[in-house]
Parts: structure tokens; sequence; C-alpha cells
């Protein structure tokens, strides 16, 4: 049995990140800016930031260097932070060249580095996606790649500075942060502990060695390599940012790109005990082995494990941190800089053709079945800022792009939502409030208007049910208005929704004995005295009860994005 059908064997574990907040916008972040050495180009690097407002007067603070720049920004901006070229982090020791992201309002950050044709992007994970424990099998990326490239320079295999793989710890938090630091080679264990300050980093070298980090509070860790050979004459920097040990998993979908026919699979775990007839030696403890990775530029491969692990996929130029099945969510922001770009779609076989992208329909053909799964993927050429999300499952999706040498950069799109919604990509749900004071039903109307909500309106046995559950852990033991009465003219119920009267009440959960006669009631409430049922009561509207009042959900892919440059060395 080869090592991938060995991989190929499916296993059923419950897994530590189950129930984990994942998506990748947030309100705090924290980053760095690697080396970009990408030794062939003469041209000078290019570091960036692209941060996108999800709401309007956003307000967002950039700290770099001891200093804080502020923009705002309004519901689809996007705005491009250039940073000067010291922010690039160079020497093997502590520094405060972090970058600190921090906002009123959801925003989500994508990272960018360039220096000639040498591109990479990250998407940069809000802190709460931060973890206190890492695990990182040695590497040994020039070895490596040189083994794929004929007649290969390494001009820099024997220098430490610019040859070797290296990890950036980053202080997440406002506090003092202990870490300690492992590194496990043929020559045995050192350790090294030390402190950072707050939002403080530091870099250093793996040297081809197996790298546990571990961590008093939350940091961020950044794999990369200042110029890793690509071609002949050739080289870009990498860089990825490391999941925390909690988000390992043991299920993965591999993407398959075209011309990618020299791959390798990085596999860390930290599991002692294996099945010893299924993968003896493919994963130890705290070791790894390069899987090589034939025909992925032709088919995705599904890959299970029996314990969890974090996988990378590693080809020339690039490192990509593949995300276990349990990190897929519902929607999905892809942004490309260019218009070569690509997103790469994973859905399950039942659901895969009501995958959307924006407000319609991704199209139904050309759809491809992963082997030994019920997945299947499709590819899609894209350019500029899209929405990618499902109504009812969940989806995994990457966006690449290409260099003009072709090399692919790129990695997993940007989750914005983990549970499906039918109506679309969800920014921000249904939200309740009551009011502090009792009320009419007229001023309960009012009061909600004049706080941008309405009056709550149970239309359907889903709306009424969101309404049960807030109400049962929020309210008290009274009658609660909602926006339902009845006409002085016709005596016909209907729906007061903002200033529309809507005549269709299709849908009623009236308590017993109500609704009473018209000449005694013309108003609505809800009782949660029998069970908690929240059975309707109609009621004299000049009866004084509080208000329940709400806000419709938000949807990301109702929104219109743009674009625009800031020049954070200009300020």
């Amino acid at each position: 049995m080869s090592k991938i059908e060995m991989l190929s064997v499916v296993f059923f574990m419950s897994l530590l990140c189950q129930g984990l907040s994942v998506v990748s916008f947030g309100k705090e972040f924290i980053t760095a800016f690697p080396e970009n050495i990408a030794f062939y180009f003469p041209q000078d690097s290019r570091n960036a930031l692209k941060i996108t407002a999800f709401h309007n007067d956003t307000i967002v603070t950039v700290t770099f260097n001891f200093t804080d720049r502020n923009i705002t920004l309004h519901s689809g901006q996007t705005n491009i932070l250039n940073f000067p070229k010291d922010v690039e982090v160079c020497f093997f020791m502590s520094s405060q060249k972090s970058v600190k992201i921090v906002s009123n309002k959801i925003i989500v950050v994508l990272w960018i580095s360039q220096r000639g044709d040498s591109v990479q992007t990250n998407v940069v994970q809000p802190t709460p996606n931060l973890g206190t424990r890492y695990s990182i099998a040695a590497l040994n990326y020039n070895a490596m790649t040189a083994s794929s490239i004929e007649e290969s320079t390494l001009f820099a295999q024997n220098s430490l500075r610019y040859g070797s793989v290296r990890l950036i710890i980053i202080n997440a938090m406002n506090i003092t942060n202990t870490i300690s630091v492992q590194i496990v080679s043929t020559n045995g264990q050192k350790d090294n502990n030390f402190t950072l300050s707050p939002y403080e980093l530091y870099q250093f070298s793996t040297s081809g060695s197996a790298t546990m980090v571990y961590s008093s509070n939350k940091v961020a860790l950044l794999l990369t390599h200042p110029c890793a050979e690509t071609t002949i004459c050739g080289c870009n920097m990498v860089v990825s940012q490391i999941l925390p040990m909690d988000m390992w998993g043991n299920e993965f979908v591999v993407p398959s790109l075209r011309n990618m026919s020299t791959a390798w699979l990085h596999v860390t775990s930290t599991t002692k005990d294996t099945d010893k007839n299924l993968i003896r030696t493919l994963i130890q403890s705290n070791s790894s082995e390069l899987i090589p990775f034939p025909d992925l530029d032709v088919k995705s491969q599904y890959i299970t494990a029996p314990n969890n692990v974090s996988l990378r996929l590693i080809s020339p130029g690039i490192i990509i941190e593949l995300i276990p099945v349990t990190m897929f969510g519902a929607c999905f922001l892809v942004q490309f800089n260019s218009t070569q770009g690509e997103a790469f779609v994973i859905a399950e076989d039942r659901d895969k053709h009501n995958v959307h992208i924006d407000n319609g329909l991704l199209s139904t053909s050309v759809w491809r079945n992963i082997s030994k799964s019920n997945y299947s993927t499709k590819s899609v050429p894209l350019d500029g800022t899209h929405i990618i999300w499902h109504p009812t499952s969940k989806i995994g999706v990457y966006m690449f792009e290409r260099m003009v040498s072709g090399i692919v950069y790129g990695g997993p799109a940007i989750l914005l939502n983990e549970q499906p919604d039918h109506d679309g990509c969800v920014a921000e749900g249904v939200e309740f409030i009551t009011a502090t004071d009792l009320m009419t039903w007229p001023e309960s109307h009012q009061y909600c208007l004049n706080g941008s909500y309405q009056m709550f309106s149970p239309t359907n046995k889903m709306a009424q049910d969101k309404m049960t559950m807030w109400l049962q852990k929020n309210a008290n033991q009274e009658d609660i208005w909602i926006g339902l009465r009845r006409s002085l003219l016709t005596e016909e119920w209907y729906w007061q929704i903002g200033n529309e009267s809507v005549r269709n009440v299709n849908y009623t959960l009236w308590a017993d004995g109500h609704p009473v006669e018209p000449q005694n009631a013309l108003c609505a409430s809800v009782s949660p005295q029998a069970g908690r049922n929240f059975f309707w009561k109609s009621v004299r509207c000049c009866f004084k009860l509080r208000p329940v009042c709400f806000k419709s959900a938000t949807y990301f892919n109702e929104i219109t994005f743009e674009m625009v440059d800031f020049n954070i060395s200009a300020v």
C-alpha cells in the first residue's frame, strides 16, 4: 500500500476543534512582514494590508513602529495600506516590528508582499483564532526544492540568514508573554525560554528541525523563507500563518492546481501511538514525512488520518496551510489582486449544485468528484471581490492567483460565517431588544422605529421560534407587544412592519380563547405564562406593555465592494 493510499483510509474520531469559532473577521489582529529578498528581482519590495469593512463608520487603528494611524471606512470599502521597506523582519532577534490592527467594528485583513514577480498573500487571522500551543515538523525547504530544479544554484544554501526556513512568534496580547520553544533535531532537543513584551516579536531559524512553541498567552506564528528557489535563477519569499494545535483536524481535501506537477504534503502530528499496520512510518510523534503528491495538477485528493494533524501543501514558491473539513463554513470572501484569480470550491456531492456566488447561483457544470469521498470540487476563474456561499451546507473555499512565471500563490479564502442561512451570507443576525418602560401599542411601535428597529412580527413558525428562544432567555413573566393589530374598518388582522401594513396573516399561534371580539381588543401581545410557549393574545391597544423590537439580518452578499489606496509611510 502506498503512502497516499494509507492516508486515504477513512477513520472517524471526535476533533479537538469542533465548536471553535474560526471566522476570519474580527476587531483585533496582529501580524508582521517577513523579509522578502527575491534575490533575482532588483525592484524594492512592496508590503501592504487590504482592510475591508462591512459597516459604515468603521474606525481602524493601525499601529506600527510605536505610531498609530487612523482610517475611517464605510460599508464594503477596502483600503490598501502600503508600508515602508523597514517594516520587514530581517534579523534573528526580538523586535517591535509587528503590525497591530484594531477596529470598532468587524473587518477582515489580507496580507500582501510583492517583489517583482514574487507575490505572496495570506489571510491575517483575528486574535480569537490564535493559540498558545503550536507544532511545526522539520522542513528543509532548500533541499526539497533543489531536488525538483535542475542545475539549481541555491545561492544561499549555506547562509543562515538567506537560506533557512524561519519562524516568527508574535505576542498578540497587551501583556508580557512567556514563551517556550523546543527544537528537536537528530542531535537531540534544545529548549529556549524567553519573554515577549506586549506585541513584541521574535524570529529564529528552524534549521530543518521540528519545533514546538508554548506560550502563556496567545501568539501568532508565521512560517516563512525569504527566498525559496523556484526555478533556475528565480526564487520567491514564502509565508504561511500556522494554525494552533486546537484547530488541527483529521479530514482534509487537497485542492487541485493547474501546472503544479511538483508538490509535497508536509505532515505534523504529536500523537505517539498510531496504528502500525496502517501508518507505521507516516506519522510519528513531533515529526513528519514529506509525501510526494503526484497528479495534483489534474485531480484533488481526499485525505484522512487516525489522529488530528496539521497539513501543509508545499511546492516551489508556495506553502499552503490546508484547512480541515471541520473549518469549512457557510460563506467566504475572495479578494484577488489580478485578473488571473481562481476560486477553488469544495462541496458535498448532494449539495454542490446549490453553491451561490454573490446574488446568484454558481454554474452547476464541471464539478469533479473526489475519489473515496462524498466531496466534489470546482475551479472558478474570477477577479475582483466576491462572496461565495451556500444556503444549507458547509463548504470549503481557497483563492489562488498566478505570478507571471505561472507559479501559484494564495491559500484559504476569508471565512465570514460558519452557519448556513437560506437568505445569504449573514453579516449580522436578527437582533432583538425590549424596552425598559411600559407603553401603549402605538408608543411601542414608535419606540422601535426611533431606534432603527421595528416591532417584531412572527409571520411564520421559524420567526416565532427565533423570538421564543430569545424571550425565554431575556424576558420576564409578562406579556409583550408584537407587531400585529386589527383594522378599524375591516376588523382584519394585519402586520405593521415598519411603516408598511402587510395584510396576509397566514400564520397564527393564538392562545385558548383568543382573539376576543374586535371591540374589546385591536392589538396583539405574546404571553409567556402558558408553559412559556409565547402564545398570542388579543389586547386593548391602550394597555401598557413592553414591546419586542428587532433589526433584520444584514448580508455580506448585499454589500457593494470598492477599493482605495492608503500610504502608511506618507502619513
